[in-house]
């Protein structure tokens, strides 16, 4: 046991020196002060805002792309993404007490996120920017008291090209990034909006939670 407890003592500076060798050698993936390329994805809680004739709910629906990060000083960093993301919202229509329906406009868009970091001495970095965005397609979801049914909107009548402004907060760790954001869209969703007057005004809004992981 004597021989045991002798051991363990002279493995403890030996130990000691490891761990100090480890910590002089680590470096974590991801460093707001480096450029590093990732991968990101997440779910977000869409709407309109600015319609005339209704009071849109919101929708959760999810976003897929990639992000760089470029340093630009010691307390901003640039960064630039390509997404596709889903967004639209929720319209009911009551047309008497027992016949009813609601309707999910979902509108498919290829987005660039163009968003600056402003780092703080904290984990938590403040994010401000914009988008545009471009539209690849346009669905919809119904439910009915009766039935449920889904199908293709008229592309023709969206605008093709979006864009707004981006603001929110986002967590740095050392391989990935957390980020939760509010999109506000400057521009109608409706090129013609005879074919879907409740939509009239309508501009996109969401809030979304993504998360990015980074690569050397």
């Amino acid at each position: 046991m004597k021989k045991v407890i002798i051991c363990a003592f002279l493995l403890i500076p030996f130990m000691g020196l490891k761990a100090q060798e480890l910590k002089r050698n680590y470096r974590p993936v991801y460093s707001i002060h480096e450029p590093h390329f990732g991968i990101l994805g997440g779910i977000q809680a869409s709407s309109f805002h600015g319609t005339d004739d209704s009071d849109p709910g919101f929708q959760f629906d999810f976003h897929l792309g990639f992000a760089y990060s470029m340093p630009v000083s010691k307390a901003v960093s640039f960064e630039p993404q390509f997404l596709y993301s889903r967004k639209g919202g929720e319209i009911d229509y009551a047309y008497s007490a027992y016949n009813h329906e609601s309707v999910n406009y979902r509108l498919h868009y290829l987005e660039l996120p163009l968003q600056f970091n402003i780092h703080t001495k904290s984990i938590f970095d403040f994010i401000i920017g914009g988008y545009g965005s471009y539209l690849i397609d346009a669905t919809f979801n119904v439910e009915t008291n009766r039935a449920y049914g889904y199908g293709e909107l008229d592309y023709g009548d969206f605008e093709k090209h979006d864009y707004g402004l981006i603001g929110g907060i986002g967590f740095n760790f050392p391989f990935s990034k957390v980020s939760i954001k509010y999109s506000h869209g400057l521009r109608d969703v409706l090129e013609n909006a005879e074919s879907y007057p409740y939509l009239e005004g309508a501009q996109n809004n969401e809030i979304s939670l993504s998360f990015t992981g980074f690569f050397r």
